[in-house]
């Protein structure tokens, strides 16, 4: 009986040293009272993808203002958009902020009903054109789905000038580009292709009868071609702006080329926006705003144009090595999103992957 009473009493310590634990806990910041809020008052989560050099120099220019208030979670496109929907379906999405990807995955959360609506402070330095989701989600910046070519073995007459020439006997097996079943970016970039050719598959079919390759991620695209494996290849033009821009600063050549094509560079946005979340201290979602108002600010969108990008404010000029009279090419992303399925099934019954 007594060994009983000890194990009784021992238990009741335990349970005792444990609420102490959660007090202690509570005390420092542990978010207790706000329902099944994901995180701690005071700091934001934030899911995001783009070049770690831009992400950091991002976080550091705010929390410079705003102290120790970010957790940043950096992932590809493709992860993102993924984390994302996996989270979903379990029953609550992890993050405060999400920015990244494209439209895509902004279309189907605002129709969802999982993202908050908020007007950024200095909206009004927006372009009409890129005003876009109700103010569901935000557009940042954008970045143009190009054709990249190797400068060394493609010369003059050799360069391709559309993304119909892509289809001639001349780029047969030479020809990269990523595949949209393993990367968000390209599931963009294919989405734009089939709307070129009047929502068909034509032109991927014709890509694939030229012995088009499929890599798994843009990146891997103007790696391929810088080294020689590949010819040309489709892939967002920011990536290349950076490597030519690395290689000038480090006095080594840089055998990737832009080719604007003639039906019009595909635009791909990349939107920001608060996750829906009844449960998040007002606290959190003061600095939750404040990080999109930074975003849209004329700091923040200098520093994204320094990494290629194009800003959405009316006040910013382009980056350098974009010239001003390209044709550029809209997406219909409320199509992408209605036909998502069509347009995956379509890729893996041509290209077999």
């Amino acid at each position: 009986m007594k060994s009983k009473i000890n194990i009784i009493i021992s238990c009741m310590l335990a349970i005792s040293l444990m609420l102490v634990g959660c007090a202690k806990d509570a005390d420092e910041n542990e978010v207790t009272d706000k329902g099944n809020y994901h995180g701690k008052e005071g700091k934001i989560t934030i899911y995001l993808s783009g070049p770690e050099q831009m992400l950091n120099k991002l976080e550091s220019e705010f929390e410079n203002e705003n102290g120790d208030v970010l957790d940043l979670v950096i992932l590809g496109c493709g992860p993102l958009r993924q984390k994302v929907w996996t989270e979903k379906q379990a029953g609550q999405i992890q993050a405060d902020v999400v920015w990244g990807s494209d439209p895509l995955l902004y279309h189907a959360l605002q129709k969802e009903g999982d993202l908050d609506k908020y007007t950024p402070e200095e909206y009004d330095k927006v372009k009409d054109e890129y005003k876009v989701g109700d103010n569901y989600y935000t557009i940042v910046n954008e970045r143009y789905a190009i054709i990249a070519y190797n400068n060394e073995k493609l010369k003059d007459d050799n360069v391709p000038a559309s993304f119909e020439d892509l289809k001639k006997e001349t780029y047969k097996g030479t020809v990269v580009m990523a595949n949209a079943n393993y990367s968000s970016t390209a599931l963009a970039i294919t989405s734009g292709l089939y709307q070129m050719s009047d929502n068909n598959w034509d032109y991927i079919k014709a890509l694939k009868e030229n012995k088009l390759f499929f890599a798994k991620s843009n990146g891997q695209v103007p790696s391929k071609i810088q080294e020689g494996e590949f010819d040309v290849g489709i892939a967002p033009h920011d990536s290349i702006l950076r490597l030519q821009t690395k290689a000038k600063k480090e006095g080594y050549k840089m055998p990737v080329d832009i080719c604007w094509p003639e039906e019009g560079a595909l635009k791909i946005q990349r939107p920001v926006a608060i996750i829906k979340d009844d449960s998040r201290p007002s606290a959190n979602k003061e600095i939750a705003e404040k990080f999109v108002d930074f975003l849209i600010s004329k700091k923040a969108q200098n520093i994204t144009v320094g990494m290629g990008f194009i800003s959405v404010r009316e006040d910013l000029s382009l980056p350098k090595g974009i010239p001003t009279n390209i044709n550029t090419r809209d997406i219909d992303w409320g199509y992408a999103y209605e036909n998502e399925s069509l347009l995956r099934d379509g890729v893996k019954e041509i290209m077999g992957q």
